[in-house]
């Protein structure tokens, strides 16, 4: 496959359904729901788009998934048709293959959808115990007696607990400040504000996790569509140019990632589990964007755990290593601030239908740079930085996204 790099690429439609408790719906139904409205977000015709990538879903995990979606959808012939199975950070690498797709001349257009219906359907999350049992790892060696999610991430936030002294009180101010913004979205789950001593209070999960620092379960799904920035232009809504993506996955267990992880050019030990490889997906995504940290103007950061967002301010170049305490305090990452982050909400708080969560986040970067977000809306937001992570912070995709 030859890339023609002179073929810039856009996203040019997002859809999304209502989140949060959706009973009776299938996440068939949800897919297509989404998948309709990113269609007609951007009036695209259907026959033009020749590339589909859905998402596994925890509730109907089938292997032929896309094909199923794809006939719904009406999508006969396809040139592009798979799902991605990377859980969270799939959305990223999902975007970088359809952008590969249409500069390839492969596909004129490419639609990403995803969605579950996590918190109604057969497994009934109706709390933390749902998403505890989803398996991170090989559950053989797991299930019963070994640990799950949460725990795996406790272990990360006490290991940056040791080694910066980050208090719970910093990562209670990740949840306090996408709590705020979702109050602003109509869409969002849970709009209550809270407070840092309600983080503090609420149940513990995992030590030093508590109920308030994890994310929701819940119901939904989005979409959103690729295609070249000239066909873009022509179509009813304000392109999203894409700048640079960027992925790098390193060990998946979490015994391998805390021994440190040796790279062929000799950076043996650099990560770890306080030291993820993302850094190595921003390099890739801001080398190809010709940008730097300081040149975002909003951040949807993918937000599984309080802990899952702190690393990456310390990663993404934000703020240096151990500082990503500091960094969140005092407002920063607020409304206003100097780096708004998730201001849908996130996962925390807009919505987490499991494996479809991430691509909440894509879409609210493209809805803050056409200036469409209302009260939450980021005063000229001209670029914007999306993440997905998946498995215990081993697995990252960074997509850096510029308003046309």
């Amino acid at each position: 496959m030859t890339l023609n790099s002179n073929i810039e690429t856009a996203i040019v439609g997002i859809g999304q359904t209502a989140v949060g408790l959706l009973p009776g719906r299938h996440s068939t139904g949800l897919y297509i729901e989404a998948a309709q409205r990113a269609i007609e977000d951007c009036g695209i015709p259907r026959h033009e788009i020749d590339g589909l990538l859905t998402s596994a879903s925890v509730v109907d995990d089938n292997v032929r998934h896309h094909m199923i979606i794809a006939e719904h959808l009406g999508l006969f012939c396809k040139n592009l048709c798979d799902t991605m199975r990377t859980g969270g950070a799939a959305f990223g690498q999902a975007l970088q293959l359809a952008q590969w797709a249409v500069q390839a001349g492969r596909c004129k257009a490419v639609l990403v959808v995803a969605a579950d219906n996590l918190l109604s359907g057969p497994g009934k999350g109706h709390g933390v115990s749902t998403y505890t049992g989803l398996g991170a790892h090989s559950l053989e060696f797991e299930v019963p007696y070994g640990a799950q999610i949460p725990s795996f991430y406790s272990l990360v936030a006490e290991r940056h607990m040791h080694e910066y002294g980050t208090t719970p009180e910093q990562l209670a101010s990740i949840a306090v400040a996408c709590r705020k913004h979702a109050s602003l979205n109509p869409s969002a789950q849970k709009r209550e504000l809270i407070s840092v001593e309600d983080v503090l209070t609420s149940r513990m999960i995992a030590s030093p996790l508590h109920l308030l620092d994890c994310s929701l379960i819940s119901d939904g799904g989005g979409a959103f569509i690729v295609t070249s920035l000239e066909r873009a232009r022509d179509l009813k809504k304000r392109p999203i140019r894409v700048l640079g993506i960027g992925q790098s996955q390193s060990y998946y267990h979490m015994g391998h990632l805390a021994a440190g992880v040796g790279l062929p050019d000799g950076r043996k030990g650099e990560f770890n589990l306080t030291n993820t490889v993302q850094k190595i997906a921003a390099e890739q995504a801001f080398g190809e964007a010709g940008l730097r940290p300081s040149d975002i103007d909003v951040a949807q950061l993918y937000d599984s755990f309080t802990i899952t967002a702190l690393l990456q301010f310390e990663d993404l170049g934000f703020c240096k290593k151990g500082e990503g305490g500091a960094f969140v305090e005092d407002g920063r990452i607020e409304l206003g601030g100097e780096l708004p982050v998730n201001t849908h909400g996130g996962l925390l708080s807009f919505a987490h239908p499991g494996m479809p969560g991430g691509i909440f986040h894509m879409i609210e970067g493209v809805s803050q740079l056409r200036h469409e977000c209302e009260d939450r809306q980021v005063l000229d937001a001209q670029v914007a930085l999306v993440t997905n992570v998946s498995a215990v912070a081993s697995n990252h995709s960074v997509c850096i996204l510029g308003r046309d």
